[in-house]
């Protein structure tokens, strides 16, 4: 008697277990997150690193670098991403925001030194923000599943192969030799951090009041990229008017 009741809570809860296990796959499924406990494991990873050293190296970036300086980096990794955005304009057909695009390169390098100085803007020159992963979807590509890549974040199949396309009109990659230099690693990092510093107040918030800060990132990283998809330009992520999520 004893071990048939023991057998029947064992069949009990193996199939609580299983139908919970069926109820998370199909959770996954409908947010679009079939590799959750995969994601979440490289989420926790990138956080434990934001915390130890990214996240410090940034504040004490934005804290020792005056406001001026700030801003003549963000517009020399900005120039330095047109040539990206001119192929992306002309994959997707706008000619004249590639055409707007190698005005901006040309008037920023030159008089702007290197890009450090906006120009164009002053001129009245748009600028346009465009990514293979936008073309993509003007294409008609699906966004595919979900991803937390280690140390990029937020992501998903189609956002992912577009940032690896990416990589071949930037100019750090123009030269393959070139592009694993000293220097160029340092832009890249110097891009990093200066990245990190201006999402520092979304992430503190995301950290202090979300309950569940994965779920939050993913709904506010996917709110983001919808609307650059849509409109071409691009946003930081908003933490704070999301519903909470348990």
């Amino acid at each position: 008697m004893r071990i048939a009741a023991l057998t029947s809570q064992a069949a009990v809860l193996l199939a609580a277990f299983s139908l919970t296990a069926c109820a998370s796959r199909e959770m996954a499924q409908e947010t679009g997150d079939p590799f959750e406990p995969a994601n979440r494991a490289v989420f926790a990873v990138n956080q434990t690193l934001d915390d130890a050293v990214v996240g410090p190296s940034a504040r004490v970036y934005d804290t020792v670098t005056p406001d001026p300086v700030q801003t003549g980096v963000r517009n020399f990794m900005s120039n330095l991403n047109q040539p990206v955005v001119f192929a992306n304009a002309l994959l997707q057909g706008d000619v004249h925001a590639a055409g707007d695009t190698v005005g901006r390169f040309v008037m920023n390098t030159t008089i702007g030194v290197a890009g450090v100085f906006d120009v164009a803007t002053r001129e009245g020159v748009p600028q346009h923000r465009r990514d293979f992963g936008q073309t993509l979807a003007v294409w008609g590509v699906g966004d595919g599943p979900y991803l937390v890549l280690p140390l990029i974040g937020p992501s998903n199949f189609r956002d992912a192969t577009g940032r690896f396309v990416d990589r071949y009109p930037h100019p750090l990659n123009w030269s393959e030799e070139e592009s694993g230099e000293a220097w160029a690693w340092g832009l890249r990092g110097l891009n990093g951090v200066q990245t990190r510093a201006d999402l520092d107040g979304a992430i503190d918030s995301l950290n202090r009041t979300a309950i569940d800060p994965y779920v939050q990132a993913r709904s506010a990283w996917r709110q983001s990229r919808s609307a650059f998809i849509e409109t071409g330009t691009r946003s930081e992520p908003n933490y704070e008017n999301l519903p909470e999520f348990e």
